[in-house]
């Protein structure tokens, strides 16, 4: 947890010198940061831009430094700044002044997290009363991120990579409740919807819904690091649309449409070039390094696989009917039919081994050099490993994670565009079935 943040608002040199030595040096150990404003405007300014678990706020201020006389109003005017929500709300205010008049006052500022204290330049007990207030402003806040680490505020993360063929198919899929609201201020750098969801079971759902607008493992990871330390989720989903793998000998070749849960997940390119050795001798430098795979698995929840495996084991003929038909109804499907390709009348449901990498793949000579390293792959995507490895590292009470993706292509440099938004839609379409199950035991 970090330490505690304080902002001390004081024009008086020789006052703020007392509190420096006898409040935060006391609390040095708990303290991360701490900042001084001398008068109004400077205050305001600060206010407006930075947090703070805890303001010390002389009651009596100029509205500039060496502007004028120190007066209560200018304080007043400080606590109705923050009461009025334009600045960043701090935690707790401690009102600190030597005249007795403005203690006797104190109703004035009509707040449930500030207290007037007594000051004195020759006594020592206000400081004694400051650090215990201190103290149980330090025990409040790790009480709090306790509680936010042993708890759920959401029920259901839901991520994307890409917009206009991930976020938007799935989000109009989606049967969002009266509430749902777009946050276009709070996360500047990617889209998230927040609401609740009605499942095809009727379950209702707190969900967020995110838009990462970027693709690659890294970007996959901070992201879904941060929606699990913001929302703290039950579960953590991430969807879309993948490359299908089907290697040589296969019998069941993988087709567009086709919906893949990814039990595991590696990272195609994890592992050490070298060159290549005869002996101790090393060959030609010309020559090509030798590749060693060295990758590291990442797993969907237990929970989740079996309930995966259930519905493909006693549910294949159904869910064959619901995607193909959801597909046959989408706006996409005239785009398939015009460019001369068939809608997937028979989509599978799969399980199985997921390969991701923060490379775009679209050579069958790429392909087929991921598919001799793992060679039983059904999908290739980008983000799907780093999904399951933050909720792995994620502090705090378990997160469940499942990444499920439809196939919209092969990996080979044929566009097949037109079966992108469908194998998102299908992805989701999975989901919520998976999600019936789990959440409706």
């Amino acid at each position: 947890m970090s330490g505690l943040r304080i902002l001390v608002i004081e024009d008086s040199d020789q006052k703020f010198d007392n509190i420096a030595l006898n409040v935060l040096a006391e609390n040095a150990e708990i303290i991360e940061y701490s900042e001084r404003a001398e008068d109004y405007t400077r205050a305001i300014e600060i206010l407006g831009r930075s947090h703070f678990d805890l303001v010390i706020l002389d009651i009596r201020l100029p509205y500039l430094k060496g502007g004028g006389s120190p007066t209560a109003q200018a304080s007043n005017d400080i606590v109705q700044f923050i009461t009025r929500g334009q600045a960043v709300i701090p935690s707790y205010i401690i009102g600190l002044t030597e005249y007795t008049d403005e203690i006797a006052r104190a109703e004035i500022y009509p707040i449930e997290y500030m207290i007037i204290e007594g000051y004195s330049s020759s006594e020592n007990h206000w400081a004694q009363k400051v650090c215990r207030h201190i103290e149980f402003i330090w025990r409040s806040k790790e009480a709090s991120v306790n509680y936010h680490f042993r708890s759920y505020h959401f029920d259901v993360v839901i991520l994307t990579a890409r917009s206009e063929n991930e976020f938007k198919p799935i989000d109009a899929a989606i049967k969002w409740g009266s509430s749902s609201i777009l946050h276009d201020r709070a996360f500047s750098a990617f889209t998230v919807k927040t609401g609740s969801w009605i499942t095809t079971g009727g379950l209702e759902l707190r969900t967020a819904l995110v838009c990462i607008e970027r693709t690659g493992l890294a970007s996959a990871a901070s992201v879904a690091s941060f929606m699990i330390a913001r929302f703290r989720p039950r579960m953590i989903a991430m969807l879309g649309m993948c490359c299908g793998l089907t290697g040589d000998d296969a019998s069941d070749k993988v087709e567009l449409g086709d919906v893949v849960v990814m039990s595991d997940t590696y990272c195609w390119d994890e592992g050490r070039y070298s060159e290549k050795k005869v002996g101790s001798a090393v060959i030609d430098v010309d020559d090509v390094a030798f590749f060693e795979a060295r990758p590291s698995s990442a797993n969907v929840a237990p929970r989740l696989r079996k309930i995966a495996e259930n519905l493909v084991e006693t549910g294949a003929l159904e869910m064959r009917h619901l995607l193909a038909d959801a597909y046959r109804r989408h706006d996409s499907a005239v785009g398939i039919v015009s460019a001369g390709r068939l809608v997937p009348a028979s989509p599978k449901v799969r399980i199985g081994l997921n390969v991701s990498g923060s490379s775009v793949v679209a050579a069958r000579q790429q392909t087929a050099e991921i598919l001799g390293r793992f060679s039983h792959a059904v999908a290739l995507e980008m983000e799907c490993h780093a999904v399951y490895q933050s909720v792995y590292l994620a502090p705090g009470d378990a997160v469940e994670a499942i990444c499920i993706k439809g196939v919209a292509d092969y990996g080979d440099g044929k566009k097949s565009k037109e079966f992108q938004k469908i194998a998102s839609l299908g992805s989701f379409l999975v989901f919520d079935q998976i999600v019936n199950g789990s959440f409706g035991q």
